[in-house]
């Protein structure tokens, strides 16, 4: 999702955008997550990511490379957000950090199976369960409720607020969000994408098993893929500057050609 306002300064926006991003890959390599600002005035760049609480960091870090080179297709806009099924990243051109609610707030329901009455019992009370226990966890949860009647089936549910929030922010989130989510019953699937927060629900496990601090392995695939993702970023950054003097250029030329018009007519005149 882009923002509607454009970018004040291109010149200045393009390498801000570029350094915000790099800022944000040195924590997420380590964390999971990252806030960073470059730039002053209304060409600040403002910038967070996050990977939801059951991903592994090497997961993590390949969710981020990838949203990291789709949010620059909202330039020339300053400000958009990005929704993966693993991680979410945003950046404004002022400070977010606090936000929980917003006019972009939605349910994104999948509509591929409708399921019984045993089942949307099971996913409100497994729903439920996460926007209780998040706020106070980190603001994540997720959770497993068996459908009853159905032998192995289970609603399953993912709750992740981003980590600048306070509990109430989270909590405030959450609630909004599962009640907007749970509209997509009885559908098999719903998610809420909102300001602070991301959830879903669904009949089948999505849940990523919890693992450790992983190998040294995955430590070098770690380091690979960042420094590819940065790769990446700069020629899309350079792509945006050759865009931006193409354009310039172009203009230039146009003037050229309207004074040449506005001289030969002073000549026949």
């Amino acid at each position: 999702m882009c923002g509607n306002q454009r970018e004040h300064n291109t010149t200045v926006f393009v390498p801000n955008f570029v350094s915000t991003m790099e800022n944000i890959s040195e924590q997420m390599r380590t964390s999971g997550f990252g806030v960073a600002r470059t730039g002053s005035g209304p060409d600040t760049n403002y910038g967070l990511a996050q990977c939801y609480g059951d991903l592994s960091l090497l997961d993590c870090v390949l969710c981020y490379a990838e949203a990291r080179t789709v949010l620059p297709q909202c330039f020339p806009y300053n400000g958009g957000r990005i929704y993966l099924d693993g991680c979410f990243m945003r950046s404004e051109n002022y400070t977010f950090y606090e936000e929980f609610r917003g006019s972009d707030d939605r349910a994104v329901c999948g509509n591929t199976t409708r399921k019984s009455t045993a089942f949307e019992e099971s996913a409100r009370q497994v729903v439920q369960r996460a926007v209780e226990s998040a706020p106070s966890n980190g603001g994540y949860a997720r959770g497993e409720v068996s459908v009853s009647g159905t032998g192995n089936k289970s609603a399953y549910v993912l709750a992740d607020c981003w980590r600048t929030l306070d509990e109430n922010s989270c909590r405030q989130c959450l609630e909004n969000a599962s009640v907007s989510m749970l509209g997509c019953l009885p559908w098999s699937e719903g998610r809420a994408l909102y300001t602070g927060c991301f959830m879903r629900y669904s009949d089948r496990d999505f849940l990523n098993k919890e693992v450790g601090n992983g190998s040294s392995r995955g430590t070098i695939i770690v380091i690979v893929v960042s420094v590819v993702s940065s790769l990446v970023v700069l020629v899309v950054g350079v792509a945006i500057g050759f865009y931006i003097w193409k354009h310039r250029y172009i203009q230039k030329k146009r003037r050229g050609s309207n004074d040449a018009e506005k001289w030969a007519k002073t000549l026949n005149d």
